[in-house]
């Protein structure tokens, strides 16, 4: 389940394999002992085939250990990895750290460090470069929302930095939001940013 230079991806196809109430049903029929897939069907009351989709997400997700006894092949929930997975967002410091773990650059790295004290901003840098890593750290930290108003922005950007009118306007001129009438969208370089691009 892990990936030693990033492990987010494997983390978050876990949480999306547990992501639903059919998927924990089945899991919770497997904790105590391995299942085929004819039983699962009959203890969670779905069909075969939709059974064997939930089981492949939860394979895919690492969930789930495998034993094959021909004709059938036996599940069980993979508790190890279920366990790691709690323990990688078990504390504030933990879910920090994998919020901002990504295969980012030595500069970016450098940069988060020399601006942010933890959770907090100390201050924007004044190099272009170095303001666009900061200005995009903070975009990654706000509610993905369709849009925002005004005093509901200034809330979440001051719990990074009081100053919230200052980043409110780089966001404009940088092209990250576009605001009409007290409303702040994001604009296509902002949606880049929050999807990875």
């Amino acid at each position: 389940m892990s990936d030693a230079a990033d492990p987010k991806p494997a983390l978050v196809q876990l949480f999306k394999g547990l992501a639903d109430p059919t998927r924990l049903r089945m899991l919770a029929a497997m904790v105590d002992r391995p299942r085929c897939g004819q039983d699962l069907a009959a203890e969670v009351g779905v069909t075969p085939a939709t059974v064997s989709h939930h089981l492949r997400v939860l394979s895919e997700a690492g969930l789930l250990r495998e034993t094959r006894q021909p004709p059938y092949t036996f599940y069980q929930l993979d508790i190890e990895a279920l366990q790691g997975a709690l323990k990688a967002v078990s504390t504030p410091k933990r879910v920090r750290e994998l919020a901002t773990a990504s295969p980012v650059d030595a500069e970016t790295r450098d940069v988060l460090r020399a601006f942010f004290d933890g959770p907090r901003l100390v201050a924007l840098p004044a190099q272009r470069r170095k303001k666009e890593i900061v200005l995009e750290e903070v975009l990654r930290r706000l509610p993905r929302r369709r849009e925002y108003r005004e005093p509901e922005l200034n809330r979440f950007i001051e719990v990074v930095h009081p100053d919230f009118c200052t980043i409110r306007r780089e966001w404009i001129m940088g092209g990250y939001m576009e605001r009409e009438a007290g409303v702040y969208r994001l604009a296509p370089r902002g949606r880049a940013v929050l999807d990875g691009g």
